[in-house]
């Protein structure tokens, strides 16, 4: 078996202090577009359809309601089985 040949490390890299202070500039920046581009994929993906007409402007608001009343409900089924689960192991 052949051993492998280590790769060769590159010399040290002598940092200044504005070098180091231009990399963390750059990374800042670097954040910044990232986080910005985040926030607008974010504002794409949630926010709601443009309605062409009023019907569909209508139709839009009642599905959010019932989208909200659906959640209401299911919200108030899970807190009741949570309920349910703690009073079932207190009588016992």
């Amino acid at each position: 078996m052949s051993t492998p040949t280590p790769t060769p490390t590159p010399p040290p890299t002598a940092y200044t202090l504005e070098s180091i202070r231009a990399l963390r500039a750059a990374k800042r920046e670097e954040i910044r577009r990232s986080a910005r581009r985040l926030q607008l994929t974010g504002e794409a993906l949630f926010a709601p359809q443009r309605s062409m007409t009023r019907m569909e402007g209508l139709l839009q608001h009642v599905n959010a309601g019932i989208a909200a009343y659906d959640g209401v409900m299911t919200g108030l089924k899970v807190l009741r089985r949570i309920q349910a689960f703690f009073r079932r192991g207190r009588h016992r």
